[in-house]
């Protein structure tokens, strides 16, 4: 017996900007959208659910699946927000999963989408904007973009969808409100479905969300972040580490945290153009030995250092053998997509 399904898709930012503990708020907030979805009976018997992450490449981690039957996937940063590929597999996605109305049966419930960002896109988005605006008139999908903290451009968001939404910031406790009414919005939706056609309206958006505004002010010319890739050299772990645009600093950019990554995929230290190490104040602690400062040897790579080093440093790349020291002169250091 076919049933006709209320296909969700969530499409992730993964990129390094969501290190931290935004990654394992979002994490947590698949993990509970599933628990309040199956305790909904229409929810359970109608919603099918999928997940597309993205960051220098697209994927759909998930495949369009039965609450019952959903594992949530682990979620990771990469470098880079491929937002144009997150756009082209979402669409390949409704082709292939979505079940279309014929002669003889109705097909699946219109789709939800659900697109979380918090940076700017590092691909050529604008073709697959175009492509979803496209598709999507007459309209497949209702699809809801939420642009994420101060790096996000929601004018961009706006050329794929006229319904982009703001959250104000990017701590554990707004992604948990968030998540709480992305499920609320999907139950709503589960209960109100009649023939797919009419208008989802969706519950009151929770405080620290609002529409976004008709024109965004944003500021492209310089980044709000930065990100430097480095490796411990206890463990010759990679981390990443953060720092923020201070304004009242002449546009100097102050050490913030630094993050554990579990990889760095080839090429991520040449996506953007070097930073002069001047333009720095500070050096976040290593997270995993918790050293406080950071060298560079001549192959490129950053490692943390110890105030306390005694003896030869080895390269945690390289295995260059190295000696603390230095003309002072200011150098370059690469950055990461973010």
């Amino acid at each position: 017996m076919f049933v006709r399904r209320l296909p969700v898709y969530l499409l992730l930012d993964v990129s390094e900007s969501m290190a931290g503990p935004a990654i394992d708020a979002v994490q947590r907030g698949v993990e509970t959208l599933i628990q309040e979805l199956r305790g909904n009976p229409q929810a359970l018997e109608t919603a099918y659910v999928s997940v597309i992450t993205f960051a220098k490449e697209a994927k759909q981690v998930v495949p369009l699946t039965e609450l019952l039957s959903f594992q949530t996937p682990r979620l990771s940063v990469r470098t880079g927000t491929s937002l144009g590929a997150a756009l082209m597999k979402l669409l390949d996605c409704l082709k292939n999963e979505v079940k279309k109305t014929t002669p003889t049966q109705k097909g699946d419930y219109k789709p939800l989408v659900f697109l979380l960002t918090d940076g700017q896109p590092t691909d050529r988005w604008q073709p697959a904007a175009e492509a979803v605006r496209k598709a999507n008139n007459p309209k497949i999908a209702n699809i809801y973009a939420i642009g994420c903290g101060p790096d996000v451009d929601t004018n961009i968001l706006k050329q794929i969808t006229d319904i982009v939404l703001k959250l104000d910031d990017v701590n554990p406790e707004s992604f948990k409100k968030f998540f709480v009414w992305l499920s609320a919005s999907v139950q709503t939706a589960s209960t109100k479905l009649g023939d797919g056609n009419a208008p989802v309206e969706m519950p009151r958006l929770p405080d620290g969300m609002e529409v976004a505004p008709e024109n965004s002010d944003f500021d492209e010319d310089e980044p709000r972040q930065v990100f430097l890739h480095a490796r411990c050299q206890k463990n010759k772990k990679p981390y990443l580490m953060r720092f923020a645009r201070q304004d009242d600093r002449g546009g100097r950019y102050e050490a913030i945290a630094a993050h554990p990554l579990e990889v760095v995929e080839k090429g991520d230290g040449s996506l953007l153009p070097t930073i002069k190490a001047s333009m720095l104040d500070g050096c976040p602690a290593c997270p995993y030995c918790g050293n406080p400062h950071g060298g560079k040897c001549p192959c490129g790579q950053l490692f943390c250092s110890s105030p306390n080093q005694r003896g030869p440093v080895i390269c945690p790349s390289c295995n260059a053998e190295l000696s603390f020291g230095g003309s002072g002169e200011d150098f370059d250091m690469s950055q990461s997509a973010g």
